[in-house]
Formats: structure tokens, sequence, C-alpha cells
């Protein structure tokens, strides 16, 4: 899986400005599963199914088969979670504009937001091996979806032959000189599955990275999969308007994220950190406006017009 090879060339690598997302039901479902039901597919074998549609009036209850693994070689069992999609998605928009090979500085300034000429910021030690373990892991992570039911119903995949089974990044490693230094540099096999899927059911989300580069905000581990999750969902509701309500609730992020459970301190913490993000937002133009709704005296969601 990791090649060892050392190429010593020097190349100029560029950040990519837009972010691609894949957003069909598997891939928010697949980043959100609990250690039980992960083990069961890792450790176990058993497959999982995703609703696609209640009652089709041909077909019933449409539903998606998937199943998770490790590829040989391989043994995590930690549940994929939003740190992973964040990743994917920045990895996904690379390859999307023709670049084909990137590094981990790469990926951290697309987690960030920090595109900008002049806008690198500084990579830690901490944030570059939980980058690398996380491109690790997608690129380990078997995936294998069976789609038959799904696409006869709902008129998906006319163009494409069903995808069967893959790892949800297809890419390997070398190690390179880029720009003078010894680095990994990420190779992309060719276009992720969950991206092909998207793109072919067009549920896929755009939006420019600099919106994650909200002034005053360190890029923990955390703050990062708050703003990824929190910035996602508001370009899926301005995607889709109707079906949607413009409100995020902070019990959701904070489940989506993984700190539900955290010390009261960390969650005012968190919630600082997503009050920052939607001034940003707004200061930048991608809301109107937005407020801060409470519930029993604690602030519970916050609401945005855009």
């Amino acid at each position: 899986m990791e090649h060892e090879t050392q190429v010593k060339i020097n190349v100029q690598l560029y950040p990519t400005k837009k972010r691609l997302v894949p957003n069909f039901k598997l891939c928010k479902v697949i980043s959100h599963l609990s250690k039980e039901q992960y083990e069961r597919m890792v450790v176990d074998g058993k497959q999982r199914k995703i609703l696609e549609k209640h009652n089709h009036k041909r077909y019933g209850e449409v539903v998606t088969v998937y199943r998770i693994s490790n590829a040989d070689g391989y043994d995590n069992t930690d549940p994929l979670n939003e740190f992973d999609y964040a990743v994917l998605s920045v990895c996904i928009s690379y390859l999307a504009d023709g670049i084909e090979h990137i590094t981990p500085a790469m990926i951290y300034r697309g987690l960030t937001g920090k595109v900008s000429k002049g806008g690198k910021g500084k990579m830690t030690l901490e944030q570059r091996d939980a980058i690398l373990s996380s491109v690790k892991k997608l690129m380990s992570t078997i995936i294998e979806i069976d789609e038959s039911e799904t696409n006869p119903a709902l008129h998906y995949g006319k163009d494409r032959a069903p995808i069967t089974c893959s790892a949800i990044l297809p890419a390997y490693f070398v190690g390179k000189t880029v720009n003078g230094q010894d680095a990994s540099v990420i190779y992309f096999d060719r276009e992720s599955p969950l991206m092909i899927i998207a793109r072919d059911r067009k549920q896929l989300l755009i939006y420019d990275v600099f919106l994650l580069d909200v002034p005053g905000v360190q890029n923990s581990w955390m703050n990062i999969m708050l703003k990824n999750y929190s910035l996602r969902r508001v370009a899926e509701n301005k995607a889709h308007p109707k079906q949607m309500a413009s409100t995020l609730t902070f019990p959701d992020i904070f489940e989506k994220c993984g700190i539900e459970n955290a010390h009261g301190e960390i969650k005012r913490r968190a919630r600082e950190v997503i009050i920052k993000l939607f001034e940003h937002l707004q200061t930048k133009g991608y809301i109107k406006s937005f407020e801060l709704i409470k519930k029993a005296n604690a602030f519970h969601s916050i609401k945005f017009i855009y």
C-alpha cells in the first residue's frame, strides 16, 4: 500500500480553491457509524442497508446495500468520522481540479481554507500526523456497494458501470522532494467511488475553500471538524432550501463531531468556534445574517438567512 521509493524532484504544487463534497446519503451515514456498527462490518463481515426511498410506487422501499472492510495488511476498527470525510473531500477536490498528487501540507490548506497567496499558515507535526493517518485509513478502507435496487428505481447509473468494490480513496504514497524538502506525496490512482456516485446522482456540494479560514480560530483537529461539518450543512441547506430548515442545532454538531459527551468547557469553546464561523460567513457574504436560539436558558441552535 505504501511505497518506499524516494524520488528527488522539485515540484511546485498549488492549492485548489473550490471544495467539492459528495453529499448523498451513504457518504454521511458511513461517517457517523457507531463503534459497534462499524466493527460488525469490519470484524464480522456484516452488511448494512441505506433506505433511499419510502413507498416507491413500483419498488416499495428502495435500499442500497453496502459493506466496509480493511484492505489486506491493514487493521483498524475505528469508525470513519467527520475529519476523514473532510480529508476525503479535499483530496477529491484536488483531483477534480486536475491535480493528481498532493502533500499533507496541501490537504491542511484545503481543510483550513488557507489557500490565498501568503496564506499557508504553519502545519504542526500533530496536524500532519492526523492528516496522514486519515489518508492511510481512507486508502486502506474498502467499500462494497450494491446499487442494484437503487439505480433502476431512482434512475441513477445510466451512464456508468455499477461500482461494486473499491478503496474509498484509491491512492498510494511516494517519497519525494517538494520545494527542496523531503515529503510524503499522495498519488491518486483514480476517482473515489463516492465522487463518481455523487456526480452521477447530482448530489455534490461546491463552495469556496477560503470560507473555512476563520479569523481567530486555531486549526485543532476538533475545530477543523466543527468548521467543515457546519459549513457543509450550510452549503447543503443553500442547495436544497425547500427541503431543509436553515437551522443547525448545537447538540447535532457536537454529536457529529464526536464531542456530545465532552466536558462543558469543551462544548462552550466549540460553540464559540461555530459562532465565529458564522460571523465569517456573514462577512464574506455567504449568508446574510444569523441568530442564536436559546432553549431552557441555554444556547441550542443557530438560525441563518442567506
